[in-house]
Protein backbone atom coordinates (compact mmCIF):
# COMPACT_ATOMS: atom_id res chain seq x y z
CA UNK A 1 0.00 0.00 0.00
CA UNK A 2 2.94 2.36 0.74
CA UNK A 3 4.61 1.49 -2.47
CA UNK A 4 1.02 2.71 -4.40
CA UNK A 5 0.64 5.78 -2.39
CA UNK A 6 4.52 6.63 -3.47
CA UNK A 7 3.87 6.16 -6.66
CA UNK A 8 0.73 7.99 -6.75
CA UNK A 9 2.59 10.71 -4.80
CA UNK A 10 5.56 10.89 -7.45
CA UNK A 11 3.17 10.88 -10.12
CA UNK A 12 1.21 14.04 -9.06
CA UNK A 13 4.30 15.69 -8.18
CA UNK A 14 5.67 15.10 -11.72
CA UNK A 15 1.97 16.22 -13.12
CA UNK A 16 2.08 19.66 -10.63
CA UNK A 17 5.71 20.11 -11.96
CA UNK A 18 5.06 19.74 -15.52
CA UNK A 19 1.78 22.29 -15.31
CA UNK A 20 4.00 24.83 -12.64
CA UNK A 21 6.66 25.11 -15.73
CA UNK A 22 4.19 25.26 -18.84
CA UNK A 23 2.02 27.72 -16.84
CA UNK A 24 5.21 29.64 -15.79
CA UNK A 25 6.26 29.68 -19.58
CA UNK A 26 2.67 29.75 -21.19
CA UNK A 27 3.45 32.70 -24.15
CA UNK A 28 6.88 30.20 -24.95
CA UNK A 29 4.07 27.57 -25.93
CA UNK A 30 1.85 29.75 -27.62
CA UNK A 31 4.26 32.29 -29.77
CA UNK A 32 6.68 31.12 -32.11
CA UNK A 33 8.20 34.28 -33.25
CA UNK A 34 10.92 34.76 -36.05
CA UNK A 35 12.99 37.68 -36.31
CA UNK A 36 14.75 37.07 -39.54
CA UNK A 37 13.00 38.42 -43.19
CA UNK A 38 13.88 35.64 -46.00
CA UNK A 39 11.99 37.58 -48.95
CA UNK A 40 10.05 40.66 -49.27
CA UNK A 41 6.95 41.16 -52.21
CA UNK A 42 8.77 42.23 -55.06
CA UNK A 43 10.34 38.75 -54.89
CA UNK A 44 7.06 37.36 -55.83
CA UNK A 45 6.23 40.53 -57.95
CA UNK A 46 4.27 42.22 -55.84
CA UNK A 47 4.73 45.82 -55.24
CA UNK A 48 4.53 47.18 -51.65
CA UNK A 49 5.22 50.24 -49.10
CA UNK A 50 7.24 49.45 -46.28
CA UNK A 51 5.00 50.46 -43.33
CA UNK A 52 6.17 51.41 -40.12
CA UNK A 53 3.72 52.59 -36.89
CA UNK A 54 3.30 52.22 -33.31
CA UNK A 55 1.18 51.24 -31.25
CA UNK A 56 -1.13 53.23 -28.40
CA UNK A 57 1.45 51.64 -25.65
CA UNK A 58 4.54 52.73 -27.75
CA UNK A 59 5.89 49.46 -29.40
CA UNK A 60 7.42 49.85 -33.05
CA UNK A 61 5.36 47.74 -35.55
CA UNK A 62 6.75 47.00 -39.09
CA UNK A 63 4.30 45.68 -42.12
CA UNK A 64 3.68 46.01 -45.65
CA UNK A 65 0.93 47.37 -47.97
CA UNK A 66 0.68 45.69 -51.22
CA UNK A 67 -2.07 48.05 -53.33
CA UNK A 68 -3.76 46.59 -56.21
CA UNK A 69 -5.11 49.36 -58.88
CA UNK A 70 -8.10 48.56 -58.85
CA UNK A 71 -9.08 47.38 -55.21
CA UNK A 72 -12.77 47.20 -53.92
CA UNK A 73 -11.46 46.14 -50.63
CA UNK A 74 -8.25 46.29 -48.40
CA UNK A 75 -7.56 43.26 -46.88
CA UNK A 76 -5.93 43.49 -43.21
CA UNK A 77 -4.55 40.38 -42.54
CA UNK A 78 -3.67 38.99 -38.94
CA UNK A 79 -1.55 35.79 -39.01
CA UNK A 80 -0.52 32.92 -36.82
CA UNK A 81 1.93 32.49 -33.93
CA UNK A 82 5.20 31.12 -35.63
CA UNK A 83 7.49 32.75 -38.45
CA UNK A 84 6.42 36.14 -39.55
CA UNK A 85 5.02 37.70 -43.02
CA UNK A 86 7.98 37.53 -45.24
CA UNK A 87 7.03 33.61 -45.04
CA UNK A 88 3.75 34.10 -46.29
CA UNK A 89 4.16 35.73 -49.23
CA UNK A 90 1.78 33.37 -51.43
CA UNK A 91 -0.76 33.96 -49.48
CA UNK A 92 -0.51 37.81 -50.35
CA UNK A 93 -0.08 37.38 -53.68
CA UNK A 94 -3.66 34.98 -53.40
CA UNK A 95 -5.59 37.75 -51.97
CA UNK A 96 -3.77 40.32 -54.99
CA UNK A 97 -5.13 38.29 -57.97
CA UNK A 98 -8.37 38.39 -56.25
CA UNK A 99 -8.59 42.01 -57.00
CA UNK A 100 -7.47 43.01 -53.46
CA UNK A 101 -4.80 45.52 -51.25
CA UNK A 102 -3.49 44.30 -48.92
CA UNK A 103 -2.09 45.38 -45.41
CA UNK A 104 0.00 42.80 -43.28
CA UNK A 105 1.96 43.07 -40.46
CA UNK A 106 4.12 41.91 -37.62
CA UNK A 107 2.55 41.32 -34.11
CA UNK A 108 4.94 42.34 -31.84
CA UNK A 109 8.32 40.48 -31.33
CA UNK A 110 7.46 39.19 -34.86
CA UNK A 111 9.85 39.97 -37.82
CA UNK A 112 10.97 43.43 -37.77
CA UNK A 113 8.48 44.47 -35.38
CA UNK A 114 10.03 45.93 -31.60
CA UNK A 115 8.47 44.32 -28.31
CA UNK A 116 7.58 40.81 -27.09
CA UNK A 117 4.01 39.43 -27.93
CA UNK A 118 1.63 38.62 -25.54
CA UNK A 119 -2.52 38.25 -26.21
CA UNK A 120 -3.43 42.10 -25.22
CA UNK A 121 -0.18 43.30 -27.06
CA UNK A 122 -1.44 41.38 -30.04
CA UNK A 123 -4.98 42.90 -29.85
CA UNK A 124 -2.88 46.67 -29.66
CA UNK A 125 -1.29 45.72 -32.57
CA UNK A 126 -4.51 45.02 -34.40
CA UNK A 127 -6.06 47.95 -33.14
CA UNK A 128 -3.25 50.23 -34.30
CA UNK A 129 -3.29 48.63 -37.39
CA UNK A 130 -6.37 48.99 -38.09
CA UNK A 131 -5.82 52.49 -37.36
CA UNK A 132 -3.51 53.13 -39.64
CA UNK A 133 -5.84 51.81 -42.25
CA UNK A 134 -7.84 55.43 -41.46
CA UNK A 135 -5.65 57.56 -42.54
CA UNK A 136 -5.42 58.68 -46.83
CA UNK A 137 -3.13 56.61 -49.10
CA UNK A 138 -4.97 53.47 -48.54
CA UNK A 139 -6.87 52.07 -50.91
CA UNK A 140 -10.15 51.66 -50.13
CA UNK A 141 -10.08 51.98 -47.25
CA UNK A 142 -13.59 52.60 -45.79
CA UNK A 143 -13.97 49.11 -46.51
CA UNK A 144 -11.52 47.02 -45.10
CA UNK A 145 -11.86 43.26 -45.02
CA UNK A 146 -10.28 41.89 -41.64
CA UNK A 147 -8.83 38.12 -42.20
CA UNK A 148 -7.38 35.76 -39.61
CA UNK A 149 -5.40 32.57 -39.78
CA UNK A 150 -5.07 30.46 -36.95
CA UNK A 151 -4.09 31.89 -33.91
CA UNK A 152 -4.40 35.47 -36.00
CA UNK A 153 -8.55 34.16 -35.92
CA UNK A 154 -8.86 35.00 -32.38
CA UNK A 155 -6.95 38.83 -32.51
CA UNK A 156 -9.41 39.40 -35.88
CA UNK A 157 -12.44 38.09 -34.42
CA UNK A 158 -11.98 40.62 -31.52
CA UNK A 159 -10.70 43.31 -33.49
CA UNK A 160 -14.32 43.06 -35.64
CA UNK A 161 -16.20 42.68 -32.63
CA UNK A 162 -15.08 46.69 -31.82
CA UNK A 163 -14.89 47.97 -35.12
CA UNK A 164 -17.10 47.84 -38.31
CA UNK A 165 -14.87 45.73 -41.04
CA UNK A 166 -17.11 45.40 -44.28
CA UNK A 167 -15.89 41.29 -43.72
CA UNK A 168 -14.67 39.15 -41.95
CA UNK A 169 -12.62 35.77 -42.84
CA UNK A 170 -11.39 33.46 -40.54
CA UNK A 171 -9.27 30.54 -41.85
CA UNK A 172 -8.39 27.40 -39.56
CA UNK A 173 -9.75 28.60 -36.29
CA UNK A 174 -9.71 27.50 -33.31
CA UNK A 175 -12.59 27.77 -30.45
CA UNK A 176 -10.21 29.02 -27.61
CA UNK A 177 -7.09 29.19 -26.18
CA UNK A 178 -8.37 26.61 -23.20
CA UNK A 179 -10.05 24.40 -25.24
CA UNK A 180 -6.39 23.88 -27.38
CA UNK A 181 -4.11 23.45 -24.18
CA UNK A 182 -6.82 20.74 -23.79
CA UNK A 183 -6.69 19.10 -26.81
CA UNK A 184 -3.20 19.46 -26.86
CA UNK A 185 -2.31 17.80 -23.35
CA UNK A 186 -5.73 16.20 -22.54
CA UNK A 187 -3.59 14.38 -19.32
CA UNK A 188 -3.15 18.28 -17.82
CA UNK A 189 -5.93 19.90 -16.43
CA UNK A 190 -4.18 23.00 -18.26
CA UNK A 191 -7.37 24.69 -19.53
CA UNK A 192 -8.59 25.63 -15.88
CA UNK A 193 -5.18 27.59 -15.41
CA UNK A 194 -4.00 29.66 -18.80
CA UNK A 195 -4.25 33.18 -18.64
CA UNK A 196 -3.96 33.77 -22.20
CA UNK A 197 -8.03 33.29 -24.00
CA UNK A 198 -7.62 33.67 -27.44
CA UNK A 199 -11.45 32.79 -27.47
CA UNK A 200 -12.60 33.32 -31.40
CA UNK A 201 -15.70 31.89 -30.49
CA UNK A 202 -16.31 34.16 -27.75
CA UNK A 203 -15.06 36.85 -30.58
CA UNK A 204 -17.85 36.38 -33.00
CA UNK A 205 -20.94 36.31 -31.40
CA UNK A 206 -20.12 39.53 -30.41
CA UNK A 207 -19.33 40.97 -34.22
CA UNK A 208 -21.82 41.12 -36.97
CA UNK A 209 -19.87 41.72 -39.94
CA UNK A 210 -20.67 38.90 -43.37
CA UNK A 211 -18.24 35.60 -42.17
CA UNK A 212 -16.38 33.47 -44.03
CA UNK A 213 -15.05 30.28 -42.33
CA UNK A 214 -12.30 28.34 -44.04
CA UNK A 215 -11.46 24.78 -42.25
CA UNK A 216 -8.89 22.16 -43.75
CA UNK A 217 -10.29 18.72 -43.84
CA UNK A 218 -7.13 16.92 -42.87
CA UNK A 219 -5.86 19.58 -40.44
CA UNK A 220 -3.65 17.94 -38.27
CA UNK A 221 -3.15 20.85 -35.04
CA UNK A 222 -6.61 22.03 -34.36
CA UNK A 223 -9.62 19.31 -34.09
CA UNK A 224 -11.95 19.58 -37.07
CA UNK A 225 -15.16 20.14 -34.43
CA UNK A 226 -13.62 23.45 -33.60
CA UNK A 227 -14.53 25.42 -36.55
CA UNK A 228 -17.82 23.66 -36.87
CA UNK A 229 -18.64 25.41 -32.81
CA UNK A 230 -17.45 28.75 -34.35
CA UNK A 231 -19.64 28.75 -37.38
CA UNK A 232 -22.67 27.56 -35.08
CA UNK A 233 -21.48 30.70 -33.05
CA UNK A 234 -21.37 33.07 -35.47
CA UNK A 235 -24.22 35.39 -36.39
CA UNK A 236 -25.66 35.50 -39.95
CA UNK A 237 -24.48 36.01 -42.92
CA UNK A 238 -22.04 33.73 -42.93
CA UNK A 239 -20.28 31.44 -45.97
CA UNK A 240 -18.20 28.09 -44.58
CA UNK A 241 -16.04 26.41 -47.19
CA UNK A 242 -14.41 22.98 -45.83
CA UNK A 243 -10.93 22.31 -47.74
CA UNK A 244 -8.76 19.29 -48.59
CA UNK A 245 -5.35 19.69 -46.89
CA UNK A 246 -3.69 20.47 -43.95
CA UNK A 247 -3.46 23.28 -41.41
CA UNK A 248 -0.99 25.33 -43.15
CA UNK A 249 -1.44 23.53 -46.84
CA UNK A 250 -4.99 23.66 -47.41
CA UNK A 251 -4.63 26.91 -49.62
CA UNK A 252 -2.36 25.15 -51.75
CA UNK A 253 -3.84 21.72 -52.43
CA UNK A 254 -7.16 23.15 -52.75
CA UNK A 255 -6.07 26.58 -54.18
CA UNK A 256 -8.92 26.37 -57.31
CA UNK A 257 -11.64 25.78 -54.65
CA UNK A 258 -9.92 28.36 -52.05
CA UNK A 259 -9.93 31.29 -55.24
CA UNK A 260 -13.61 30.10 -55.73
CA UNK A 261 -14.78 30.23 -52.09
CA UNK A 262 -13.36 33.82 -51.47
CA UNK A 263 -14.58 35.45 -54.78
CA UNK A 264 -18.23 34.20 -54.09
CA UNK A 265 -17.89 35.49 -50.81
CA UNK A 266 -16.18 38.96 -52.13
CA UNK A 267 -19.02 39.30 -54.35
CA UNK A 268 -21.76 39.15 -51.80
CA UNK A 269 -19.68 41.77 -49.80
CA UNK A 270 -21.71 44.89 -49.16
CA UNK A 271 -20.32 48.68 -50.32
CA UNK A 272 -19.92 51.06 -48.01
CA UNK A 273 -23.70 52.85 -48.02
CA UNK A 274 -25.41 49.44 -47.53
CA UNK A 275 -26.32 48.70 -44.14
CA UNK A 276 -23.81 46.83 -41.66
CA UNK A 277 -24.27 42.65 -42.05
CA UNK A 278 -26.26 42.93 -45.59
CA UNK A 279 -25.34 40.98 -48.31
CA UNK A 280 -25.64 42.52 -51.89
CA UNK A 281 -26.74 38.88 -53.14
CA UNK A 282 -29.58 37.31 -51.67
CA UNK A 283 -28.53 33.75 -51.93
CA UNK A 284 -28.66 31.29 -48.63
CA UNK A 285 -25.87 30.74 -46.00
CA UNK A 286 -24.01 27.99 -48.72
CA UNK A 287 -21.67 25.04 -47.05
CA UNK A 288 -18.63 24.47 -49.63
Amino acid sequence: MKLVLRAIFLLLLAIGGTMLWMLSHEDHYIYFPTQEMVQSPAGVGLSFRDIWFTTADGVKLHGWYIPHAHARFTLLHLHGNAGNISQRLAQYRRWHAMGLSVFAFDYRGYGASEGTPSEEGLHSDAVAAWSLLQNPGYAAADNIIIAGRSLGCAVAARLAGEVNPVGLALEVPFTSLPDMAEAAYPWLPLRHFVRSRLDTEAAVRSQHAPLLLISAANDEIIPHEMADQIFAAANPPKLRGNLAGGHNDFDVKSESRYFTLWLQWLNKLPEKQSAPGQWVSREPNTLL
